[in-house]
């Protein structure tokens, strides 16, 4: 299994960053997704971290907020190749 298929199954193992994933199908600041998920803002600060790292999501600074969207090339990309793997 290469490593980067790995880290993607990796990352999206987690409820918290699967739900994550699901409100970013529209783009949202770590403010609103802390209050959408009910959890600690440094948790859900965290597990951007670790979706930004496996280059799922993008990060955009306006202003002082960061905006975070999906990065739909890498999850298709990561997707074809978990679906590769799978057949």
């Amino acid at each position: 299994m290469k490593k980067d298929l790995l880290t993607f199954t990796k990352t999206i193992g987690d409820s918290t960053r699967l739900m994550i994933l699901n409100h970013l199908k529209t783009e949202c600041c770590v403010g609103d997704l802390w209050k959408k998920l009910d959890r600690p803002q440094n948790l859900v600060s965290h597990h951007l971290k670790v979706l930004r790292d496996a280059k799922l999501i993008i990060p955009e600074k306006r202003g002082l907020k960061v905006v975070y969207r999906l990065d739909k090339d890498s999850l298709a990309k990561n997707l074809n190749q978990l679906d590769k793997y799978l057949q």
